[in-house]
């Protein structure tokens, strides 16, 4: 059943409409345009999709949306500075 989802990428507060087993991953890249999480073995092992859920690193790739909710992530793009 498709859901609101509610959280913050980057600094900024999202609401995307999605399936709660969707991963972390599809979202970022196909909702959101984050394009710098990237899914390379998409079992977790190679690290490509790493992403900071609340100051630690996970893996977006194993990360269901149901677990986001309410939550801080923070991809590649949002460490990138306009120098």
């Amino acid at each position: 059943m498709v859901g609101s989802m509610r959280f913050v990428v980057n600094g900024r507060a999202v609401e995307v409409a999605t399936e709660p087993d969707a991963l972390l991953v599809h979202v970022l890249r196909n909702d959101l345009g984050l394009v710098g999480t990237r899914c390379g073995c998409c079992d977790g092992r190679c690290g490509s999709c790493t992403i900071i859920i609340d100051g630690a690193p996970h893996r977006a790739c194993m990360m269901p949306m149901s677990a986001i909710a309410g939550r801080r992530v923070e991809t590649v793009e949002g460490l990138a500075h306009d120098d």
